[in-house]
């Protein structure tokens, strides 16, 4: 079972995406797993905003066994990266700003994570499993 929406990748548009996701989430009886879900699926789409951002995105969610898979799909090619060193550059005055750290808390809130992607229409799907 899935459902999906569209949005404009826009930062606007993370905090709708994380209540739709919460509110699905519910839904579907895995209401203890609506703390992982947030997290997960506002770093996920915040990552595809920066990717492309004002063009559309796809979020999905799909029920496999007794675990859930996020995904967000942006069209941009690039596979997101992940931090090599999180701490790196702690005297940097753009820290907050530098990126990367996001799919580490991914990588820690998932079972299992990654990066999908779609040559026929261009862009990837990033995906967790809960």
């Amino acid at each position: 079972m899935s459902q999906a929406l569209s949005f404009t990748a826009a930062e606007s548009a993370v905090p709708a995406i994380r209540r739709w996701v919460s509110i699905v989430i519910a839904q579907y009886g895995r209401r203890d797993t609506c703390p992982d879900a947030e997290l997960i699926i506002s770093e996920l789409a915040t990552n595809a905003v920066k990717a492309a951002p004002g063009k559309l995105i796809k979020v999905m969610i799909t029920l496999d066994g007794a675990e859930s898979v996020l995904s967000v799909w942006d069209p941009a090619p690039e596979p997101p990266q992940v931090s090599a060193d999180p701490l790196a550059d702690l005297d940097d005055d753009d820290f907050d700003h530098n990126g990367g750290r996001g799919l580490l808390l991914v990588r820690s809130a998932a079972l299992a994570w990654g990066c999908t992607p779609t040559p026929d229409r261009g862009g990837k799907w990033v995906w967790a499993r809960i």
